[in-house]
């Protein structure tokens, strides 16, 4: 193959103009295009995954990946064509036309559908060090991911930098925030993940209407074309390529209590007793910057917690796991300060000492402050040893703030590079170093990481990542959802925020019941918020008023009531890299209404939650995608395909199930921890005519065992149709496939069958008819039977045995509404 290209090359001869053909050569699955004054380099990862390295001259060296964790499969058959003015060269998946004369490539599908095509000025420039790719915008295009930001869903039209960027108080959509994915999906059958790590330039059309474009103000410039006809395809490649998130603790999806910041045992035990006394669910309390003396010292400040080990203890033993906050940088009157400057491990300047940072302002503006420089694998070693001391083995999460770096001027000098080159790695390498420093000090557990910046592939180090330092207000509320969203299609599925806003104005109790509200639907739920100053708000539920306290407690009962829902979701999520919150138009990308729709968005496939985000608001306009739809407080059926008018009082957020669903849930817990599950509740949505399923995931909730296979699945199915003149539903939960250390062997299911607007003529329990009773509390003191309530149409049914079995109820009626 080589020997004829070079023949086409010779026959052809030298072009007259610059970026016209010289030559290309094959190795396998890797073909090199020449130009005259540039070459380009593809590799086909997989037959639906392509690198592009764009190579300006001779000389240019492509940088290791510090995210890219796969390696080409050498084995794709990479089919070639060439002609007088073509070549074209293509997997299964993807196939790459460059036209010769002048250079320009076009990227397509299995199909035959152009996917990106350079622009006939051409797509790929230098200026000085900055590289640029640049590609036609098709009418349908339509751009999501990229990081967070608090900009509208689709980025169309959109132009913003790709730099991890902290705004404290920020209470209206910004379009460059703390976390920056160089990643972006569509709708249009394609997704692009650019490998540089330099400060980028997204321009999606803003500029000029016909192009969009990347910029990297540095480095060289690799890109990966992925095809995939869906978001949630281009998403399993991108994380199979970057990594997937592991499994965080089950604990994790519990509530989460914290506040800047609790500065004493005594009080912290306080907010501990009270949370229990007043009944809320709740898995852990977060430690702020109280828990030491100087920020950069590791280490626990006696006086103000003499007793923090029995504390600990004391918290686990009611279920209430603690989480203590960490930086990289060091003030002067840390004792840590001195080892790390005398031993080189802060950044420098450019003559080599270090760079000292004056006017911090962790000790009041009087002090200066040096940053940890993590690209220094010694520095970081040392750092990491510097935890199993406070942390041990009875600390099982943490918060790592203040990663993108939070100040980072241009000039310091790290061990690997400029501050450009560094910026948006920074946290990455600190994710890395928690990841594996957990690792070896809690073996086999799993790691919880609270975190505020990033990069991508960061997923893969177990990071949960908030929206920083939002604004106590709705305007601060409102810009999450759509944060969230973009979020998860960049690869991070568990974003979260602040409930109740951070900073600013004192935090109302309406507003904190509706940020309650979304962030029992946040993938993480955990309120936070400035408490110490004269700008201070309390953040604890029952600090806002009896309505607030009953709301938000109700809230987080729903949430646990759900985990086993969510449990699935994350499990989803590790396989696949599919967002726990996903965006409307995953239901139907053929509707152009849905595609820039983040008002509301999908818990899962069965959930459609809509927040309220603006004061005062107690109706609001919620958009359906197509199909039935339930209405989840009033049960209510709701024709979806467009907008209806929600009736949304205080104490309820506009929440809708999609028709057909079964949804698994547990009996409400305090924590994770209080008990097995061996009671399954299995809320069921019926729709006569059609079937409807939901798969189970279940482990031992703190292992990394099911890395290994250590899980079970159940699958519950609920199907209806007429036979013999009579509706009939048959519900099923099948016997779990896998098992797990802790796996119950015996369990309760409790079948609650909605829109029943009659009682059934019978219920059958694997072919036996089963006794009714006249109450629910009745119902719930036998193994089997069920109980119709006349006043909210829901039916009870109650089957218990082994779980060696399956179990199938079949319940007759005339009419069973959909």
């Amino acid at each position: 193959m080589k020997t004829r290209l070079i023949l086409l090359f010779l026959l052809i001869g030298t072009p007259a103009f610059a970026q016209n053909f010289r030559s290309f050569s094959q190795d396998g699955n890797s073909v090199l295009v020449r130009s005259e004054t540039s070459s380009f380099q593809f590799t086909f990862y997989k037959s639906d995954i392509l690198r592009m390295d764009f190579l300006p001259s001779t000389s240019t060296l492509i940088d290791s990946s510090y995210v890219v964790i796969q390696q080409p499969d050498k084995s794709i058959p990479v089919k070639t064509e060439y002609s007088d003015s073509l070549i074209r060269f293509s997997s299964s998946g993807l196939t790459v036309s460059c036209s010769l004369f002048p250079v320009r490539f076009t990227f397509s599908d299995s199909t035959g559908k152009i996917l990106l095509a350079e622009p006939s000025f051409g797509g790929f420039s230098t200026e000085k060090e900055a590289r640029k790719a640049t590609f036609s915008l098709k009418p349908d295009d339509h751009f999501y991911g990229t990081g967070e930001r608090g900009t509208s869903l689709d980025k169309r039209g959109q132009k913003f930098e790709s730099y991890n960027t902290q705004i404290g108080g920020y209470s209206t959509p910004l379009p460059t925030m703390n976390l920056n994915v160089p990643f972006f999906t569509t709708t249009n059958g394609y997704s692009v993940y650019i490998d540089n790590t330099y400060k980028g330039i997204f321009d999606f059309g803003h500029s000029d209407k016909t192009t969009f474009s990347y910029t990297a103000t540095g480095g060289e410039l690799s890109f990966y074309l992925f095809a995939g006809k869906t978001v949630q395809k281009q998403l399993e490649n991108y994380t199979w390529l970057t990594g997937r998130q592991p499994l965080p603790p089950r604990w994790a999806f519990g509530y989460i209590q914290s506040k800047n910041r609790y500065t004493t045992e005594e009080e912290t035990r306080g907010i501990v007793n009270t949370i229990r006394e007043k009944n809320f669910p709740c898995d852990a309390i977060v430690l702020d910057l109280a828990w030491f003396k100087h920020m950069g010292d590791i280490s626990w400040d006696e006086e103000a917690w003499p007793n923090h080990e029995q504390m600990i203890q004391d918290f686990k033993l009611t279920g209430i796991k603690t989480i203590l906050i960490t930086e990289t940088y060091l003030i002067e009157p840390s004792h840590n300060f001195k080892f790390a400057l005398e031993n080189g491990f802060f950044t420098k300047k450019s003559d080599g000492t270090p760079y000292l940072m004056p006017k911090w302002w962790s000790c009041n503006y009087g002090c200066n402050a040096a940053l940890l420089d993590m690209t220094n694998p010694e520095a970081r070693k040392w750092w990491w040893s510097l935890h199993p001391g406070s942390f041990g083995t009875s600390v099982p999460g943490i918060w790592t703030d203040l990663g993108e770096p939070e100040r980072h001027p241009e000039d310091m000098i790290h061990f690997l590079g400029s501050t450009n080159k560094i910026h948006n790695i920074y946290n990455l390498l600190w994710a890395q170093t928690i990841f594996d420093g957990f690792n070896q000090l809690q073996p086999g557990k799993r790691v919880m990481n609270l975190t505020r910046s990033g990069f991508a592939g960061i997923q893969r180090y177990g990071v949960l990542p908030w929206s920083g330092d939002v604004a106590r207000d709705f305007g601060g509320l409102a810009v999450q959802p759509p944060m969230l969203l973009n979020m998860g299609m960049s690869g991070l599925a568990y974003h979260n925020s602040d409930i109740g806003g951070y900073a600013r104005n004192p935090t109302t109790p309406e507003l904190y019941i509706r940020w309650m509200q979304y962030g029992v639907f946040s993938p993480i739920a955990r309120a936070h918020g400035a408490g110490t100053n004269a700008n201070g708000s309390p953040t604890e539920p029952w600090m806002f008023g009896k309505e607030a306290e009953r709301i938000s407690r109700d809230y987080l009962r729903l949430r646990y009531s759900l985990l086993p829902y969510i449990y699935t979701l994350a499990h989803e999520n590790y396989k696949s890299g599919l967002p726990i919150a996903r965006p409307l138009f995953f239901m139907d990308p053929s509707d152009k209404n849905l595609l820039n729709e983040s008002d509301s968005y999908l818990w899962g496939d069965n959930f459609l939650i809509s927040p309220v985000v603006a004061a005062g608001i107690r109706e609001k306009e919620v958009v359906l995608p197509k199909g039935n739809w339930i209405n989840f407080w009033t049960d209510e059926v709701v024709t979806g395909g467009g907008k209806i008018s929600v009736s949304a009082p205080l104490d309820k957020m506009p929440i809708f199930v999609r028709s057909g669903s079964v949804i698994p849930m547990a009996p409400v817990m305090i924590s994770t921890d209080e008990r097995p599950l061996d009671t399954l509740i299995v809320r069921v949505y019926p729709e006569i005519g059609s079937t409807g399923s939901f798969t189970l995931y279940e482990d031992d909730g703190e292992s990394l065992d099911y890395q290994k296979g250590a899980f079970s699945e159940t699958t519950f199915t609920q199907s209806g149709l007429v036979v013999e003149g009579k509706q009939e539903l048959t519900l099923t939960a099948e016997k779990p496939k896998g098992s797990f250390k802790g796996q119950v062997q015996n369990r309760i299911y409790l079948f609650e069958v909605r829109l029943m607007k009659e009682k059934p003529e019978s219920v059958l329990a694997d072919g036996e008819k089963i006794k009714g009773f006249s109450s629910l509390d009745h119902l719930r003191k036998e193994n089997s039977g069920f109980f119709y309530d006349q006043k909210s149409g829901i039916l009870f049914v109650q089957a218990s045995g082994s779980l060696k079995k399956s179990v199938e109820i079949i319940v007759e009626k005339k009419a069973i509404t959909r």
